[in-house]
């Protein structure tokens, strides 16, 4: 239950869910294997695996959620070298070019030739929603794979009004000026990576790591017009993470202390260990959001 990368998506307004109209609306979209002709399937999966009963988890006024995906493996190369070979044989059979609606036509054959038996491979994304500050946090460091766990959460739930969560913010001016001035908002402290980024069309990078980011040579740099685009930062000295100009937090990391605060309890007792993790780990992320949205400002006074 320790997410490592965050998408943050806020609710325009007050939701409230009960446990049992929550787990219905989750039930209609179930996680189901791929059938012999399908390439993927997403759905909702148990939110503690084997070590729970239910799809979403309620705790402390959050909920856990946790969706399936499973695909089928067919290498674009053995597929492709199939299609080659088919295409070689018919133009040496029948002496005559293929063109191209004949070889997609050529492709599907083979695929659903191919697919029922493909090797699967499945993967677990998981988001928890808080119900009392308006959160929806995705464990994922991508925006694609993150809106499509809303997707699901939206078809389930009939309605989803949220936005992301650092849309409105111009995150590189932050950025730039925190490390410009070696200045952050209260309780964070700056790291010791970062990436910057020529202002003009070029794009070239500066990737920094393990840097002093308070030397000369990063003071150059930004008197030379770069800006930040990566900055890593220290809250409280509990959690460490990449703040990324396009909102997302990666390489999110827990001190040991706070790690410690469950190890206590017994491995015997999955259920309640998870429990208490989610519940961990779950509101330092709170804590560490508001602070956050606190230290950058209300995004409708900056526009």
């Amino acid at each position: 239950m320790w997410f490592s990368n965050l998408i943050c998506y806020r609710f325009k307004q007050d939701v409230s869910y009960t446990q049992e109209d929550f787990e219905k609306a989750l039930e209609q979209d179930v996680f189901r294997p791929c059938g012999s002709q399908d390439l993927s399937t997403f759905g909702w999966t148990k939110a503690f695996g084997k070590h729970g009963d239910s799809l979403a988890h309620f705790s402390q006024k959050s909920i856990l959620v946790c969706a399936k995906r499973e695909e089928k493996v067919l290498p674009a190369s053995v597929v492709n070298e199939m299609v080659a070979e088919k295409v070689d044989q018919i133009e040496a059979e029948e002496n005559r070019p293929v063109k191209k609606k004949e070889k997609d036509e050529l492709k599907e054959n083979i695929l659903t030739t191919l697919l029922p038996q493909a090797f699967k491979k499945s993967s677990l994304q998981f988001a928890f929603i808080d119900q009392e500050n308006g959160w929806v946090v995705v464990n994922s460091g991508s925006f694609n794979k993150a809106e499509e766990l809303l997707a699901l959460l939206r078809k389930s739930l009939g309605t989803l009004p949220v936005v992301p969560a650092f849309a409105n913010y111009d995150l590189d001016v932050f950025l730039t000026d925190w490390l410009t001035n070696f200045s952050t908002p209260e309780n964070f402290a700056i790291g010791f990576d970062a990436e910057l980024e020529e202002a003009d069309d070029s794009g070239a990078q500066v990737k920094l790591k393990g840097h002093d980011l308070s030397c000369d040579e990063v003071k150059s740099h930004l008197e030379n017009g770069k800006r930040v685009t990566k900055l890593a930062l220290d809250w409280q000295e509990r959690l460490k993470f990449m703040l990324q100009n396009d909102g997302s937090i990666k390489r999110l990391s827990y001190s040991e202390t706070l790690k410690e605060e469950n190890a206590d309890i017994p491995k015997e007792d999955m259920a309640v260990k998870l429990d208490a993790d989610f519940i961990l780990a779950s509101e330092e992320i709170k804590l560490l959001l508001e602070e956050l949205t606190a230290g950058l400002g209300d995004a409708e006074d900056l526009a």
